[in-house]
C-alpha cells in the first residue's frame, strides 16, 4: 500500500483490509463446519453454522459502512478508490458464501434426520474442501 500524508488514512485502509481477511476466515470456518457437520452428522456443528450466519451478515454491513465513510471523508483516488471498491464487492461475495454455508447446514439437518447416503456425504466433503481451497486462494 502507498503511504499517505495522513497516517490515520493509512490506518483506516489497513483496518478495513484486516477486517475483510477476518471476515474471509470466518466464512471459511463456516464452510468447514457446515461440511464437517454434514459428513459427520454433527448437529452441533450444523447449528453453529446457522447461528453464526448473523455475525457474517453484520460484519458485511459494518465493513460496507466503513468503506462508505472512507469514500465520504477521504475522497480516495486511483489505487485507494479501487481498493475500497474491491473490498465492497468482496464483502458482498463473502456474505453470499456465508449464506451458502448456512444453506449447506440446513440441508445437513435434513440429511442427518433422514440418515442420508454416506457416499453422497463423502463426495460433498470433497467438494467442500475444494471450495475452501478456492476461497483461501482468492483471499
Amino acid at each position: 500500500m502507498n503511504e499517505h500524508t495522513s497516517k490515520k488514512f493509512d490506518a483506516e485502509l489497513e483496518g478495513i483490509r484486516t477486517r475483510v481477511l477476518q471476515m474471509g476466515g470466518m466464512v471459511e470456518l463456516q464452510i468447514v463446519k457446515a461440511m464437517e457437520g454434514l459428513s459427520d452428522g454433527d448437529l452441533l456443528l450444523i447449528d453453529q453454522v446457522i447461528e453464526n450466519d448473523n455475525r457474517v451478515n453484520l460484519l458485511e454491513i459494518e465493513l460496507d459502512e466503513a468503506c462508505n465513510q472512507v469514500i465520504a471523508k477521504r475522497q480516495p483516488t486511483a489505487v485507494d478508490l479501487r481498493m475500497v471498491s474491491t473490498v465492497q464487492k468482496t464483502i458482498t461475495d463473502l456474505e453470499r458464501i456465508g449464506d451458502e454455508a448456512k444453506r449447506i447446514a440446513r440441508i445437513g439437518e435434513r440429511l442427518v434426520a433422514e440418515e442420508g447416503d454416506l457416499d453422497v456425504m463423502a463426495l460433498l466433503a470433497e467438494l467442500g474442501a475444494a471450495t475452501r481451497g478456492m476461497l483461501r486462494g482468492a483471499l
